[in-house]
C-alpha cells in the first residue's frame, strides 16, 4: 500500500530503509466515498494527502459557484497548504470526484518527522517547490493563452481527466462557461 508513495519520493531524495519503515508508520491509510470532501471550506485541517488511487479536486465558492483551481490524479499529493501550515481556517474544498484510496499524514507527524528523519526537510520542500510550479503554470497559461489553447494543453498533457472530471467542472478548471467548453470541443473535433 506504501509502494507507490515510496516510487514517488524516491523521486525526490533517497530516504533509508529505517527512514521508510518509520514513515510507513505515520502514514494512515483512508478509502473515501465519491462526493466526499478531505477538506471543507471555512474549517482548518491538519492533514496532507497522497492520492493512490481516484481523482480529486480543489475548489473555491465565489457568488454561490464553484471554481474548480486544481485537477489530480494518482501519485500525487495534495492539501490545502496555507491552513496546513498556519492552522487557519481553510479557503478552499478538497472534493475526491470518484472512490478514493489515500495516505494520510498528519501536521504533528510531519513536525516530528523533520526532527528524526533529516531527508524529510528536503523530501517537503521539493514536493511544495512542485506543487508552486504547477500553480505557476496555471497562472501565466490563464495571461497567455486562449481558453482553447488551455484545453488543447490539458487534452495533450492529461487526457484522462477528460474522462474522469464533469463538463462544468472542467469549464470553471478552464476559466469558461460550459456552452463555451462545448464550443471549443466541437471545434477542435471538427478540425480532426
Amino acid at each position: 500500500m506504501t509502494a507507490p508513495f515510496f516510487t514517488y519520493t524516491d523521486k525526490f531524495v533517497n530516504f533509508s530503509q529505517a527512514d521508510k519503515e518509520l514513515l510507513a508508520t505515520v502514514l494512515t491509510f483512508k478509502q473515501v466515498e465519491a462526493k466526499a470532501a478531505l477538506v471543507s471550506y471555512d474549517r482548518r485541517t491538519d492533514e496532507l494527502f497522497f492520492l493512490l488511487k481516484g481523482c480529486i479536486r480543489k475548489y473555491y465558492v465565489k457568488d454561490g459557484e464553484q471554481i474548480t483551481i486544481y485537477l489530480l490524479t494518482e501519485n500525487n499529493f495534495i492539501g490545502a497548504f496555507e491552513s496546513f501550515t498556519t492552522g487557519t481556517k481553510s479557503k478552499e474544498t478538497i472534493e475526491c470526484l470518484e472512490p478514493c484510496e489515500l495516505l494520510v499524514l498528519k501536521k504533528s507527524d510531519l513536525d516530528r518527522l523533520y526532527k528524526e528523519i533529516p531527508l524529510m526537510n528536503e523530501f517537503i520542500r521539493k514536493v511544495l517547490e512542485q506543487v508552486l510550479i504547477q500553480f505557476q503554470q496555471a497562472l501565466s497559461s490563464f495571461i497567455l493563452n486562449t481558453p482553447e489553447e488551455r484545453y488543447t494543453k490539458l487534452l495533450t498533457q492529461h487526457p484522462e481527466i477528460l474522462q474522469r472530471v464533469p463538463q462544468h467542472m472542467l469549464a470553471t478548471y478552464l476559466g469558461i462557461t460550459a456552452t463555451s467548453l462545448s464550443r471549443i470541443r466541437k471545434r477542435i473535433l471538427d478540425k480532426a
